[in-house]
């Protein structure tokens, strides 16, 4: 499902619109959601189980089943502090992040990014997931158990 409000020209859009399907080809629920004002109506009917958390104001891009999730692409070019920028972006908005790896940065250096997230205490937000979005395809990397 596409919110009325989606973007349908934002750059990551075919993106989104790709991630979604390949979760929904698995038999997952997923909408698209779109940024709404704290004080509609409107942000309590999507966003609701977000008020209260560290996520209050926050829109992230999809709900799959009842789960928020970010994603977070590619701004080329390529550079390290681009990965961990995009965590940390990400992560600003949900604790499960969905990141574009086209330029096909390791798992070793990603989940090692992740792990200083997560363990830098000064650092306020959860990382509960991260999916990689790469090839057409998406993919689990990190999931804290």
């Amino acid at each position: 499902m596409i919110h009325e409000k989606v973007n349908r020209n934002q750059t990551d859009y075919k993106d989104l619109l790709t991630i979604a399907t390949i979760f929904a080809k698995k038999g997952k629920s997923v909408k698209l959601t779109a940024p709404i004002h704290i004080k509609s109506v409107e942000y309590f009917e999507i966003y609701g189980s977000l008020i209260g958390t560290i996520y209050e104001r926050k829109c992230p891009d999809l709900k799959i089943g009842d789960l928020f999730y970010e994603y977070e692409r590619f701004i080329p070019p390529f550079n390290k502090k681009k990965i961990s920028h995009m965590i940390k972006k990400g992560a600003e908005q949900s604790n499960r992040i969905i990141i574009n790896n086209k330029k096909g940065a390791s798992d070793r250096f990603i989940l090692r990014n992740i792990r200083e997230r997560v363990a830098d205490k000064n650092f306020k937000y959860e990382i509960d997931e991260v999916w990689l979005y790469e090839k057409g395809n998406v993919r689990l990397l990190f999931k804290i158990q």
